[in-house]
């Protein structure tokens, strides 16, 4: 009898999503027209940002403190960026050792004094990325997976430092997904596309806030003015 009214209800089911499938065709073109108009109609629900320059509006959500366990700063030019580094150790009492990622632009600077090739597996270890985009809406930052981009670079140490270039932040969130449909369409999607939003957290034991549950407990942002 059970398995005459499951066979009965798998039917009746069935037979509803066959009825209410579109009657209507639309070509392809005409899809992504209507998305863009949904898109327009988009920009009257978006959160107000708190400033119309995305650089601005980005810092002046982190420092409201908006962004969990994320700090930021701007710099001048990359060549200031070691400097960075230095303080961001003196100020969490840090050894001068952090893991940076294997792209020229970053190994060539002048890090005297600070070994670059830490070991991330270790405990309280620094890593430090380079971004390919930052978003203002939200006080994230993207990462691509690469051969030069191993993911877990963002996750194992406990401190990480993000470089973001100024050229590359963005008001919302989904103007980065506009790019990441470029990107798809060129056939160029990486294997993982990551939008960091501050440290994780969880308050699943007994309702207090623990940090870094499941990533770096402290995210520290700088921003390149000249890149």
């Amino acid at each position: 009898m059970n398995k005459q009214k499951s066979e009965l209800s798998r039917t009746k089911i069935f037979s509803a999503i066959k009825n209410a499938k579109p009657t209507v065709t639309m070509d392809v073109k005409t899809i992504q027209q209507e998305a863009f108009e949904l898109l327009k109609e988009s920009e009257f629900a978006r959160p107000k940002l708190l400033s119309e320059d995305a650089t601005q509006a980005l810092v002046l959500r982190i420092e409201a403190g908006l962004v969990i366990g994320t700090s930021c700063e701007k710099i001048s030019t990359l060549d200031d960026l070691p400097n960075s580094v230095n303080q961001f150790f003196d100020k969490h009492s840090l050894p001068q050792e952090i893991k940076v990622q294997g792209i020229d632009k970053l190994e060539k600077l002048d890090w005297e004094g600070i070994s670059t090739d830490s070991d991330i597996e270790n405990d309280n270890t620094v890593g430090l990325c380079w971004a390919e985009y930052g978003v203002a809406e939200t006080g994230s930052f993207v990462v691509h997976s690469s051969p030069k981009m191993p993911i877990l670079l963002n996750f194992l140490p406990l401190y990480l430092i993000a470089v973001i270039p100024k050229s590359k932040i963005l008001h919302y969130m989904d103007d980065y997904a506009l790019i990441a449909n470029e990107i798809a369409k060129k056939g160029e999607t990486p294997r993982n596309m990551c939008l960091i939003s501050g440290v994780s957290g969880t308050t699943d034991i007994e309702g207090v806030l623990v940090q870094g549950a499941h990533g770096p407990e402290v995210l520290h942002i700088i921003i390149v003015e000249d890149q």
